[in-house]
């Protein structure tokens, strides 16, 4: 078992986790969420384990919607993991035997509050509204006050017909196993719904990560570039020496190289002329 300080501690980080995650700080969420995922020991609760890779996931799939097509893989590789993590704690936190939500070591912050007012309510509402046979209440009656005291109180019919009933019911397969309390009742309900719902989220990053693909890595090698002066040397030894030219194609580019006009090279005795000019005219 937990101790209180112990247990109050994990409440706050518990805490600090969720307000990352509801002020949009998915990455910080992210990394909390699994620097406690680390601390955690033997004597963790279920429910807390659950609680955490919940978040956790949640922000790493709130990334990868975000991500580039670079990150997006293994965000949702991530995402996978922790719903998968929080699905196995939930399954073994499903007996009301080994987990007992009402326990002083566990507080009802850690069970999926969206779900228990809202089914709490609804069970309410039809255990008032139900008839007498189809009732909840009714079927608990049954269930709970099938004692032989009351099958000898009935009439002789009734007990002939449910003494011939026992046997039928004692071939077939038992029943599940049903809570004791209301307590444990609404918390296997709510169970069942987050475990639902997270089931969902799983189904969808899995299929985020059909549509996305497994990043592939390709290495591109630069093509080396020729150097300017190899270039120039290729395409002289090119022109100059090609093999399929006659002799009068060759004469030809020889005449054309003859008659190319360059431009005269700059000469700076005029600009040094004005210079001079300048200058006198400035001593006068």
């Amino acid at each position: 078992m937990m101790d209180q300080a112990r247990y109050r501690e994990l409440k706050e980080k518990m805490t600090a986790l969720k307000s990352l995650y509801a002020s949009r700080h998915y990455s910080q969420c992210a990394k909390f969420g699994e620097l406690l995922l680390s601390e955690m020991h033997d004597q963790t609760h279920p429910l807390h384990l659950a609680h955490l890779n919940f978040y956790t996931a949640l922000s790493h799939d709130t990334l990868a919607r975000e991500a580039t097509l670079k990150n997006r893989w293994r965000e949702l590789s991530l995402a996978e993991l922790h719903y998968n993590a929080a699905i196995v704690a939930l399954s073994t936190s499903q007996s009301p035997a080994q987990c007992d939500p009402w326990s002083p070591n566990l507080s009802g912050s850690a069970l999926p509050s969206p779900y228990s007012r809202r089914r709490v309510d609804s069970v309410s509402s039809d255990r008032s509204t139900a008839s007498s046979a189809t009732s909840l209440g009714d079927e608990d009656d049954d269930y709970v006050e099938m004692s032989p005291r009351k099958l000898a109180s009935q009439e002789s019919d009734k007990t002939l017909s449910r003494s011939e009933f026992r046997p039928v019911t004692s071939t077939s397969p038992p029943p599940t196993a049903r809570p004791q309390t209301p307590q444990q009742f609404y918390f296997s309900a709510n169970i069942a719904t987050f475990v639902r719902m997270v089931e969902g989220h799983l189904a969808d990053v899995r299929d985020q990560k059909l549509r996305t693909g497994v990043p592939t890595v390709r290495f591109t090698m630069p093509s080396p570039r020729p150097s300017p002066t190899k270039a120039t040397r290729l395409s002289r030894c090119i022109s100059v020496e090609p093999a399929d030219i006659d002799e009068a194609a060759m004469e030809a580019i020889r005449e054309s190289r003859r008659k190319m006009k360059f431009r005269p090279r700059f000469d700076p005795t005029s600009v040094q002329r004005l210079c001079n000019e300048a200058l006198v005219e400035l001593l006068e």
